[in-house]
């Protein structure tokens, strides 16, 4: 299973962000071998709808939770 993650950093080693729109990355695991893809967060810096647009780019990867 795909799981996002917000975080300050790139890597597995990074602290967890508390928001979830304005983070500013994410960490996509993959729960069953531990591999994971980190990808800026390019609606953190939007106006306004950051955390709708953010849901909806983690969704078109597949994400599930």
């Amino acid at each position: 299973m795909k799981v996002a993650v917000s975080s300050n950093g790139e890597d597995l080693n990074a602290q967890l962000d508390h928001r979830f729109g304005r983070c500013a990355y994410f960490l996509v695991v993959n729960s069953e071998d531990m591999s994971f893809e980190t990808f800026n967060n390019e609606s953190a810096v939007q106006g306004g709808g950051a955390g709708i647009q953010a849901a909806q780019f983690l969704a078109s990867l597949g994400v599930e939770a």
